[in-house]
Formats: C-alpha cells, sequence, structure tokens
C-alpha cells in the first residue's frame, strides 16, 4: 500500500520550505508597505507645509532619511510619488464620505450627504490649498489632465451609484450628478472662493429635482 504523506497531516517535500518563504515574503511586503505608507505621510506633510509651492526631492528625501536612489526605486518618480499622495488622499474622503452616508437609510439623505461632503473639501481652506498644490503640480507635469482627473475621484463618484439606483435612477444619473457637484467643487477650488451653506443646499435640492424626487428634510 503507498504511504500518502500529505493524508498523514505532516507537510509533503518542500511545503516547508515553500511556507517559510512565504512568511519571508509576507513580512517583506508588510515592512515594503510600512515604509511606503511614511514616505507617503511625510511628503503629504511637507507639501502642506510648502503649499502653493511643491516640495522638493532633496526635501522629500532629507525629511524621510532615505536616498535618492530608494525613492525613485519605490516610487519610480516624483510625480509618481505626488500622485500616490493624491490617490491616498481621494480614499480617504471616500471612506469618510462612505462612513457618513452608511448612517443615513434613506438614499435621499444619503444623496444629499455625498453633495455636502464633496463640497466641504473646498470649504476647508487649508486642505483645498493643498489640493490646488498637488493638482497643480501634476496638471504641468502632464500627470492629470480631465479624463485622468475622473478616474482619480472615481471612488468618490461610486458612492452615488447605489442610492441613485435605490431612487429609480441608473449610472447615466449618478455620473451627470457626479458631475456636477465635483465640477462646482473644481470652480471653487481654482477660484479658491468657499461655497456657502445656502449653494450647497441649492445644488443638494436642485440634484434630488433631477431624480424626481424631493428633499428628505
Amino acid at each position: 500500500m503507498k504511504n500518502d504523506i500529505s493524508r498523514s497531516g505532516r507537510p509533503a517535500p518542500g511545503e516547508r520550505a515553500a511556507r517559510a518563504t512565504e512568511r519571508r515574503l509576507e513580512s517583506q511586503r508588510r515592512t515594503a508597505a510600512e515604509e511606503v505608507d511614511r514616505i507617503l505621510a511625510i511628503t503629504l506633510g511637507l507639501i502642506e507645509r510648502s503649499a502653493p509651492a511643491m516640495p522638493s526631492v532633496s526635501e522629500i528625501v532629507a525629511a524621510a532619511g532615505i536616498s535618492n536612489q530608494t525613492l525613485y526605486r519605490t516610487f519610480g518618480s516624483k510625480d509618481e510619488l505626488i500622485l500616490a499622495v493624491l490617490e491616498r488622499g481621494v480614499l480617504r474622503v471616500a471612506d469618510t464620505t462612505r462612513a457618513r452616508m452608511a448612517e443615513a437609510a434613506d438614499p435621499r439623505e444619503q444623496v444629499l450627504v455625498w453633495v455636502r461632503a464633496v463640497l466641504h473639501q473646498v470649504s476647508v481652506v487649508d486642505a483645498a490649498e493643498t489640493s490646488r498644490s498637488v493638482l497643480g503640480y501634476l496638471h504641468q507635469a502632464g500627470t492629470v489632465e480631465g479624463a485622468n482627473q475622473a478616474e482619480l475621484l472615481a471612488p468618490i463618484s461610486a458612492l452615488l451609484l447605489e442610492p441613485v439606483g435605490a431612487l429609480g435612477g441608473d449610472e447615466v444619473d449618478a455620473v451627470c450628478i457626479s458631475d456636477l457637484v465635483l465640477g462646482a467643487m473644481r470652480r471653487h477650488l481654482w477660484t479658491k472662493t468657499v461655497p456657502t451653506r445656502a449653494e450647497i443646499d441649492r445644488v443638494a435640492t436642485f440634484v434630488l429635482r433631477g431624480l424626481g424626487v424631493e428633499d428628505a428634510r
């Protein structure tokens, strides 16, 4: 009778080495992820302090305590690093907005929460200045054009799909709302203005009327 070692509960030949390799790789991945997070946080801090100017590569590597070689090996270029900072910021806004929307059971209220959250991004002066600095730099570098901005903001726009669908709308309706509200956000961003509460409420009401529903308030 053939001895089936794998059924005995013992690792098959070579499995111990494979497990050891995987543990080593997992440790390296975790360390790399922590280092990337650290560099992103340091870079964001420098951008916030130097806005509207952008920190130089020498300032970033000095603050992070790394070499130019390490920076370029990790991100490829300064543009990629700044783009990663922007993407991280977008994901955080999306996470915060998702959590706030989850607190509202009515899809109408969820849409209102989304509108307010998006326009709130240009109501915080320091955050708006940071966003202008990052987007301005990436635009001049040719890294982020109009189409790419839509892709970058997709995690935020996607939050509209479920509540809009619950109100009888579809993906096209959600895109139209996203274009309208994000367009208003960009207008305020580049003109360095802050939307009033009355304007935000007016936009929110307009959006709901476009969906054929009344304000839940």
